[in-house]
């Protein structure tokens, strides 16, 4: 398949790389479709895209938040591990919105709500965790955040 996107041009990807998101994401529930791309093509990165197959323009910027907080933690309930047919633990990908600001130090990450990914299935939500703890604007770099 093709698709258009803002970072990269016109990719040329394998279908098997479509992710589906049966009720899209909160604020664009129309977009059901994404693939998931490395920021950096050799793959040494923490951070992706998630990138709309339809719309260029429409694409999340995501880290791996265990990268930088070990601690983090997501536990899914039995609906949830129903709806995206998640059999093993292993199958799921996690990962954090981002919001980069002015300088990549400044970065936070949106804890409170995680994209959650079977890469069995390709399927793929976005949940509300109700750890107090988690906020939608978390340092991303904290300790580096502290020095500045």
């Amino acid at each position: 398949m093709k698709i258009q996107t803002e970072q990269f041009g016109e990719l040329e990807l394998e279908d098997n790389r479509l992710l589906t998101f049966e009720r899209g994401i909160p604020g664009f529930e129309e977009e059901t479709k994404f693939v998931l791309l490395p920021a950096d093509p050799s793959g040494d990165s923490p951070f992706f895209f998630l990138q709309s197959t339809e719309h260029a323009a429409i694409s999340f910027f995501m880290a791996d938040p265990f990268v930088f907080l070990p601690d983090y933690e997501v536990k899914l309930d039995d609906a949830l591990t129903g709806q995206l047919k998640l059999e093993d633990p292993s199958d799921a990908i996690v990962l954090v919105t981002v919001t980069p600001n002015k300088q990549i130090v400044e970065a936070t990450a949106n804890l409170k709500a995680p994209v959650v990914i079977n890469n069995k299935q390709q399927l793929g939500k976005q949940i509300v965790l109700n750890n107090p703890n988690y906020q939608v604007k978390h340092p991303l770099f904290q300790q580096a955040a502290r020095q500045v």
